[in-house]
């Protein structure tokens, strides 16, 4: 291909001009690299379009010969650089139209399939021609960025009038737009390798409190402002086994749960995101969520544990335009339900935090594994005593189950009432007795099993736990009254099993009343949180209260009532191992309150004393 040569030389003082652009110590700045190419091109425009991982392409730097910036920060939706059209742009340092209105070329060429691409008198995509000349652009320049080896963006020229310009300009136009984005690549580069080594920082500080925390939960949920920070969220939400931890601008409760719900149903990645999330998936959330932006860990393979990250909406003007019978339309629109996309630095922190999370869930595993043959090997005392005493009490069962099978067998000899009688109470001797197996194997078990020292909160659970009562023991009726219930340092199991037999005694020795009441608060007092459990049941007579805790004692007043004796010495096993204490004040008839007093280790995460 040839051209007529314009000039045979550019000026000095041009070059002089130009020389700070190749200074290495001169940061790239677009908007200098735009007026530094239009003193050579005279232009009415120069700008930068940045392609971005969205398909959206934005111009970030423009220079406007008379001072109006028409581009600066304009958005093109995805149509305007489609994949289709990169290749025009890839395959030549530079593109050049002189003149949109002028005569087209003719090719000649030797191959069936020539590849017009390598030809700078090749006409651009008929979409970008379009709306060139549709905003009266009659010459132009196209000079590619790209950055690790992608098309990363443009640097384009734009002129009103026909404009002819000689090649040697514009091969030191190309050699200045490699030269900048050469820089502003390194830089890039640079501020990544900072973001790792902060991510290396941020790993080191992580190993060290997991090593010092019971659990894996624990040391995310104190640490929940550096999560944030290092994925540039406007919110953070940790969902483990049931319980919520909230950092930030959050979706409340509720939501929280369909979203967790939704997650675990439709997907099985470990790293989830969707920076439209609101829009793509907000119509399987109950009410208006507000936040657009979702990025999601799980930790480990269960489902039960994941920490969700929120971005907030970020509303934007968006170009978009059409192509109908031969003219282009183009028009404004605005784009919602959209966030700013999580970018390779956030997922690069999510994926070191995966592999830190899952190398400290194997150490604790083995830890775990080590105490629990140490617990084995000092409990074997208790478990010799639960052992025997199970086959104690199995012997009896088996000829309580034979007598049954002899009255049925007798028949014809027992009157109905007495038959029916000896059923009751047989059949009633065999559920007590078992019920006695079962929680003195609960009993050693429990001693087998390590109590952690964790921060857990208790209103979701607590809650739970009073309405499965009220349905195990059909009393629907009874009226819950919830003060504030606070988190506890301890074991989520162990303090589990403490209010689950607290709330489920409560239920049942006041079922019989007819306006049913039970008060459940909680203060903290210096170092302790104290938890009070009231219920406006039958009461514990004065002389079985000092008996209270003894395995299998059981008060006069609760014959009518099915139960083994064995509950309260069970809590009070486990407050003991919590390093707390049970005390109760009760008055037969009257009611029973159960005061539990559980060690503060040190201040709760501020995350989860917030009411959501």
């Amino acid at each position: 291909e040839w051209e007529e040569q314009q000039k045979k030389h550019i000026l000095s003082s041009k070059m002089n001009e130009l020389g700070f652009l190749f200074d290495h110590s001169y940061p790239t700045d677009w908007r200098f690299v735009c007026s530094a190419l239009n003193r050579l091109l005279n232009f009415d425009r120069v700008f930068v379009l940045q392609i971005l991982e969205t398909g959206h392409s934005k111009v970030i730097a423009e220079h406007a010969a008379n001072g109006k910036l028409l581009f600066h920060k304009k958005e093109f939706s995805q149509r305007f650089m489609p994949s289709s059209v990169l290749s025009y742009y890839e395959t030549q340092s530079y593109r050049y139209i002189p003149d949109f209105t002028g005569v087209h070329q003719k090719f000649y060429s030797t191959d069936e399939n020539p590849n017009l691409l390598l030809s700078q008198l090749v006409p651009p995509p008929e979409f970008h021609e379009l709306y060139l000349k549709n905003i009266g652009v009659h010459a132009a320049l196209f000079f590619p960025l790209f950055m690790d080896g992608q098309l990363w963006g443009l640097v384009i020229a734009h002129n009103k009038k026909p404009k002819k310009v000689d090649l040697q300009k514009r091969k030191l136009c190309s050699f200045i737009v490699q030269n900048a984005m050469s820089k502003y690549e390194n830089l890039v580069k640079q501020g990544l390798l900072d973001f790792n080594r902060q991510i290396l920082q941020t790993e080191t500080v992580f190993k060290e409190k997991l090593a010092a925390s019971k659990t894996v939960n624990c040391a995310m949920v104190n640490d929940m402002d550096l999560l944030m920070q290092m994925t540039k969220a406007d919110g953070l939400a940790i969902y483990h086994q049931g319980d919520l931890f909230f950092h930030g601008a959050c979706p409340k409760t509720e939501q929280l749960y369909e979203i967790i719900h939704y997650i675990q149903k439709t997907t099985d990645k470990t790293i989830f995101k969707d920076y439209n999330f609101r829009l793509n998936h907000g119509q399987n959330i109950l009410g208006d969520l507000p936040f657009a932006g979702l990025l999601s860990f799980m930790v480990g393979k269960d489902k039960d544990h994941y920490l969700v990250w929120f971005r907030k909406e970020t509303i934007s003007t968006v170009t978009q335009m059409q192509i109908h019978e031969g003219s282009i339309q183009i028009w404004e629109e605005s784009i919602r339900d959209s966030a700013i996309p999580w970018d390779e630095s956030d997922l690069s922190f999510v994926e070191s935090l995966h592999r830190i999370v899952n190398e400290a869930i194997i150490h604790k595993t083995k830890e775990k594994s080590l105490l629990t043959e140490e617990l084995l090997t000092m409990n074997n005392e208790l478990e010799m005593f639960t052992f025997t005493l199970s086959h104690d009490l199995k012997n009896p069962l088996s000829i309580l189950k034979m007598g049954l099978q002899f009255l049925e067998v007798s028949e014809h000899n027992l009157t109905t009432e007495k038959r029916m009688r000896w059923y009751k109470n047989l059949l009633g001797s065999i559920l007590n007795i078992e019920d006695i197996i079962n929680n003195i194997v609960t009993v050693s078990q429990n001693k087998t099993t390590a109590l952690a020292k964790d921060p857990v909160p208790m209103s979701y659970t607590i809650r739970k736990l009073s309405r499965e009562m009220t349905m195990l023991y059909h009393t629907e009726q009874c009226e819950f009254h919830f003060g504030k219930l606070s988190p506890l340092w301890g074991e989520k199991s162990a303090l589990y099993q403490v209010f689950l037999n607290l709330i489920g005694n409560a239920v049942k020795y006041s079922s019989s009343k007819q306006r049913q009441h039970i008060w459940i608060d909680s203060e903290q007092n210096g170092k302790e949180v104290c938890y009070s459990i009231k219920d406006n049941g039958i009461g514990i007579p004065p002389n079985s209260l000092p008996h209270v805790f003894d395995m299998f004692s059981r008060a006069h007043n609760t014959q009518d009532f099915q139960g083994s004796g064995i509950g309260l010495s069970l809590v009070k096993r486990i407050m003991d191992r919590l390093g707390g204490k049970i005390e109760i004040y009760s008055q037969e008839t009257q009611g029973t309150e159960i005061k539990l007093y559980f060690p503060l280790v040190s201040d709760f995460p501020s995350s989860m004393l917030l009411e959501n």
